[in-house]
């Protein structure tokens, strides 16, 4: 039998007990959960972890490799033939290098390029401005393609307005006059004596407005007058050809007009624009105006004659193809500069403007030759 007080001091220490044991049994699940969380980390990689792997073991073959190579290089290392590259640790951590790429470099911006002035250009010796039918100017490049003239214009002498050229001390050029139903009536015997040396005669032309071909008015009777007094006589045609078909046909209209006579000096091809006045030309590019001029004077040489063709700067150079005619054809330039700023080579020169010229009746114009026609 238990006494009261008993049952009151075990009833008091029961809850205490209790308490102990859950407390403990708590802290032994979160020791347990702890420990199986640390567990399951060192079984999985995280990201970021570095992963060491264990080194192979070297096989049988390469074991006897190795020993080979050790061998080379002692062999080597003996006799003195031992270089750097003969060692294999060189690229031992050659994957481990991070590579490294260059930063492009930045291009260099390009300099502004230089726009020549007038006065550069005029000065370069490369250069040589024209002026196109518009009135605006151009410089146009000095072709390597076409010859240059030659001549040394300290050696000519002009008197009364007659040009001659010298060479070596002798006289070397021909002094001539251009004529047309324009000049008026010709005392060709009073010319020769006033030392012209050859005519140019306007045989005919091609009405710019018209296309029609016609003889000069006064063709006729100057050539016999000229060729009577003994004067050399080359000719001219006027073209306003189109096509190459009509210009062929201006060909054959000075071949059949020369068929009675014997000409010395050479047919002039002279193709211009009309001053004041539309022609019909102006519609042709240069390209076309090119092949006209072929046309004519190709069929002219076939023919046996020596051709020129006519111009001045502006023309020769600004409204054909200078690389494809002036390479094969010869120039009679008309230029009254006292040295012309053309560049490339002419066998006869128009010097001098309308002016009166003893035994023409109206105003005409000298012509020089530095190639003696009757010589070649």
């Amino acid at each position: 039998m238990r006494l009261p007080d008993e049952y009151e001091e075990r009833g008091s220490r029961s809850p205490v007990t209790y308490t102990i044991v859950v407390v403990s049994i708590l802290i032994l699940v979160i020791l347990a959960v702890v420990f199986i969380s640390n567990t399951g980390r060192r079984g999985r990689r995280q990201p970021g972890d570095r992963i060491v792997q264990a080194s192979p073991t070297p096989s049988a073959e390469a074991e006897l490799e190795f020993a080979e190579g050790q061998e080379d290089i002692e062999a080597l290392y003996r006799e003195h033939r031992l270089r750097s590259e003969d060692l294999d640790f060189w690229n031992m951590y050659e994957d481990d290098i991070p590579s490294v790429t260059a930063a492009p470099t930045a291009s260099p911006s390009p300099t502004p390029s230089h726009e020549p002035t007038d006065e550069e250009l005029a000065a370069d010796g490369e250069h040589v401005q024209v002026t196109l039918k518009d009135g605006t100017q151009e410089w146009k490049e000095i072709s390597k393609k076409i010859p240059l003239y030659t001549y040394d214009f300290t050696k000519i002498k002009i008197t009364a307005g007659k040009m001659e050229y010298y060479q070596d001390g002798e006289k070397s050029s021909r002094l001539g006059v251009e004529l047309s139903k324009d000049s008026g009536e010709v005392d060709f015997e009073k010319l020769k004596n006033g030392g012209v040396e050859f005519v140019l005669l306007r045989l005919g032309s091609r009405g710019y407005e018209t296309g029609l071909l016609t003889l000069d008015d006064n063709f006729t009777a100057n050539i016999t007058n000229a060729q009577s007094a003994g004067l050399d006589v080359g000719v001219s045609f006027f073209s306003q050809a189109v096509t190459q078909e009509e210009a062929r046909e201006e060909a054959k209209f000075v071949a059949d007009n020369l068929l009675p006579y014997k000409i010395s000096y050479p047919v002039v091809y002279d193709m211009e624009y009309i001053v004041n006045d539309t022609s019909r030309i102006e519609i042709l590019g240069a390209k076309e105006k090119t092949e006209a001029a072929e046309a004519f004077l190709s069929a002219l040489e076939k023919e046996g004659y020596d051709t020129l063709i006519y111009g001045n700067k502006n023309w020769l150079l600004g409204e054909i193809e200078p690389e494809k005619l002036l390479t094969q054809y010869d120039v009679l330039l008309n230029d009254q500069s006292p040295i012309p700023d053309y560049p490339y080579q002419f066998k006869m020169w128009k010097y001098s403007g309308r002016q009166k010229i003893a035994g023409v009746e109206n105003e005409t114009a000298y012509i020089i030759s530095f190639v003696d026609y009757n010589r070649r």
